[in-house]
C-alpha cells in the first residue's frame, strides 16, 4: 500500500474519532467529512491544480469553522502541498488553521501541520530519488540495447567486409593470371598450331616454334610462381600461426592437437582462438609454475571446442585482470561461452558456435 494513502488515513481517522467525541454530529459535518475524503482521493489519482487546492481548502476550513474537530484535515492539506510544490496553498492553509484555532489548541496545530510538512518533503524527496532511479535505470537499459545493437552491426559489417575482400582478391588474382598468363598462354598456343600445320612439311621451322613454345611455357611456369608466391600472405593465420606460437613458445612443453575441419573456423573465430591461446600461454609463463601445458582444439558443425589445462599450482580465488575478462568479452561477442577453473592446474574451456546468429545460450554453463 502507497506511504501516502497510510498517513493520510490515519489524519482521516484521527479526525473521525475527534468528531465521535463531541457531542453531536450533524449531517452537514458528515457531509463535509465525506466531500474532504472524496476530494483528497481525486487529488491523488488525478494531478492536483489550482481547482482543487482551492476547493479542498475551503472545504477543510469550512469544516473546521463549524467544528474544530475537522483540524486534523489541515494536515493532509499540508502533505499535498508540500508534495507537489504548492507553497501558497501552504501558507493560506497554515493562517486559515491559526485563524480557527483556539487558544489552547495551536500549538499542538503547529506541531501537527510541522509534522505533516516534514513527512510530505521526506515523501517527496523519496520520489524523486525514486523517479531519478528508474530514469537511470531506464538510460542505462536503453544504452544496453544499442550497445548490442552496434555489437550485431559491427559484427554484420565484418561480415560484409570480409566477403567484400574476398571478391576484391579473387578479382586482383583473375586479373593478374589474365595479364601475366593469359597472353603469353595464348602465344604459345597459336605457336603449337604452327607446329602442328609444319610437322613432316618443314621440320626446321616446326623445330623453331617449338623450342619458342617450351621457353614461354617455361617462363608462364615461373610467372606463375611469383604469382602464387605473391598472393600468398605474409603471416600465418590459422592452424599455422598456433603452431608457430607453440613452437616460439619457451617456457614449458605443450602439446598442441586437433580434431576437425579446421578450415571451417570463420576469420573471425580463427582470431578470437589465436588471441585466446596466446593469452592463456603468457599467462601460464607468469604464473603457472607449470611444465606441460595440453590444448586441443575440436571443431565440428555446430561449434568450436578450445580446451586449454597446464600442471600447475592453479588458484583457488581467481581474480580476473584485463587478460582473461579480455578472454571472457570476447568469447562472449562471439556468441559462445567460457569456463576457467583454478583446481588442479589451470584450466580454460571456450565453446563457439560457428553461427553467431544462434548465439551462445545452448552453451550457456557448459563446462568441462
Amino acid at each position: 500500500m502507497n506511504k501516502n494513502y497510510l498517513f493520510k488515513c490515519f489524519l482521516f481517522l484521527f479526525t473521525i474519532v475527534k468528531l465521535a467525541a463531541t457531542t453531536e454530529i450533524t449531517p452537514l459535518e458528515v457531509a463535509i467529512f465525506l466531500a474532504a475524503v472524496s476530494s483528497d482521493i481525486v487529488v491523488e489519482r488525478f494531478k492536483q491544480n489550482y481547482f482543487t487546492i482551492i476547493a479542498e481548502l475551503l472545504l477543510i476550513s469550512y469544516g473546521t469553522y463549524l467544528n474544530y474537530s475537522f483540524s486534523p484535515l489541515y494536515g493532509v492539506l499540508a502533505f499535498n502541498f508540500i508534495y507537489s510544490g504548492y507553497y501558497l496553498g501552504l501558507i493560506l492553509s497554515f493562517i486559515s488553521g491559526i485563524y480557527f484555532a483556539k487558544n489552547s489548541e495551536v500549538y499542538i496545530f503547529i506541531m501537527s501541520f510541522g509534522l505533516s510538512m516534514m513527512y510530505g518533503y521526506i515523501m517527496k524527496l523519496f520520489n524523486n530519488r525514486e523517479k531519478t532511479f528508474k530514469k537511470s535505470f531506464d538510460y542505462e537499459r536503453q544504452l544496453r540495447y544499442e550497445l548490442e545493437s552496434t555489437k550485431a552491426r559491427l559484427l554484420n559489417s565484418e561480415k560484409e567486409i570480409e566477403h567484400i575482400t574476398e571478391i576484391r582478391e579473387r578479382n586482383r588474382i583473375a586479373r593478374e593470371l589474365h595479364d601475366n598468363i593469359g597472353h603469353s598462354m595464348a602465344g604459345i598456343l597459336m605457336e603449337l598450331q604452327v607446329v602442328q600445320k609444319l610437322y613432316n612439311k618443314d621440320d626446321e621451322t616446326a623445330k623453331k616454334y617449338l623450342e619458342s613454345s617450351i621457353e614461354g611455357v617455361s617462363n608462364s611456369l615461373t610467372v606463375i610462381r611469383n604469382t602464387a608466391y605473391n598472393i600468398k600472405p605474409k603471416e600465418e593465420i590459422g592452424i599455422g600461426y598456433i603452431e608457430k606460437l607453440i613452437k616460439e613458445f619457451k617456457f614449458c612443453n605443450v602439446d598442441f592437437k586437433h580434431t576437425g575441419d579446421v578450415l571451417s573456423i570463420p576469420s573471425s573465430i580463427v582470431e578470437i582462438i589465436n588471441t585466446n591461446i596466446k593469452e592463456a600461454l603468457t599467462n601460464a609463463s607468469k604464473y603457472s609454475n607449470a611444465d606441460n601445458i595440453i590444448i586441443r582444439l575440436d571443431v565440428n558443425e555446430k561449434f568450436v571446442r578450445l580446451y586449454i589445462k597446464d600442471n600447475g599450482k592453479g588458484a583457488v580465488n581467481i581474480k580476473e585482470g584485463l587478460g582473461l575478462s579480455g578472454m571472457r568479452e570476447r568469447v562472449k561477442n562471439a556468441g559462445g561461452s567460457i569456463s576457467i577453473s583454478g583446481e588442479d592446474g589451470f584450466l580454460i574451456v571456450c565453446i563457439i558456435p560457428l553461427d553467431f546468429g544462434e548465439g551462445g545460450s545452448v552453451f550457456e554453463g557448459f563446462s568441462s
